[in-house]
């Protein structure tokens, strides 16, 4: 899985911005079994988790991103 076009919120720094990356292949990074519950898939809480992990490792915020499966 990638999450692609991220959009970081860097506060205007485009200097900073262009060391960010903007797609990221997280295939080993999430355990996708454990978003599933009887064939139901919980992609909220994917999302929400990829959120956090994309601010704890690069330590900033972002307004969007995408994911590719």
């Amino acid at each position: 899985m990638k999450i692609t076009n991220i959009k970081w919120d860097t506060d205007g720094d485009k200097e900073l911005l262009k060391t960010l990356p903007t797609k990221i292949d997280i295939t080993e990074e999430f355990d996708f079994e454990k978003y599933e519950d009887n064939g139901y898939f919980d992609e909220d809480q994917l999302l929400d988790d990829i959120s956090d992990w994309l601010s704890d490792i690069y330590g900033y915020c972002h307004f969007d991103f995408e994911i590719k499966r």
